[in-house]
């Protein structure tokens, strides 16, 4: 390899704020029909199929869906549901956080995440 090469490149996202809080991500389901989900969606999980979908969905008949989650990676549950991961602790960036469109986090949505480990702050 040369001296002059270029081999990689990492991409920041601004996704967390810092380390400070313990980071642990979780596998989880993301419910078919959700399309593809990007890095730093919030997911909510579904108390009826424990399956999660954008946070931002309407809840179905019997049904609460929790914040519970930012994914860790792009995800496609366009046609299928999905495996994936999704951080269930660590600091993050409110702005760089995706939720449903003309949705925003409630202080609701953010107590829930912030009694299961996550907390949102913004960026400076």
């Amino acid at each position: 390899m040369r001296a002059d090469q270029k081999i990689g490149a990492c991409d920041t996202d601004n996704l967390f704020i810092d380390g400070k809080f313990p980071v642990d991500a979780v596998g989880v389901t993301i419910a078919s029909g959700e399309g593809v989900l990007a890095r730093g969606t919030v997911v909510a999980m579904s108390s009826k199929t424990k399956k999660c979908v954008i946070l931002g969905t309407a809840a179905g008949e019997s049904e609460t869906l929790t914040p519970f989650g930012v994914l860790c990676d792009e995800v496609d549950a366009t046609s299928a549901d999905a495996f994936t991961t999704a951080y269930r602790s660590g600091h993050f960036n409110r702005e760089a956080l995706i939720v449903d469109d003309d949705y925003t986090i409630t202080e609701a949505d953010e107590a829930a995440l912030r009694n299961g480990g996550i907390f949102l702050d913004s960026a400076m």
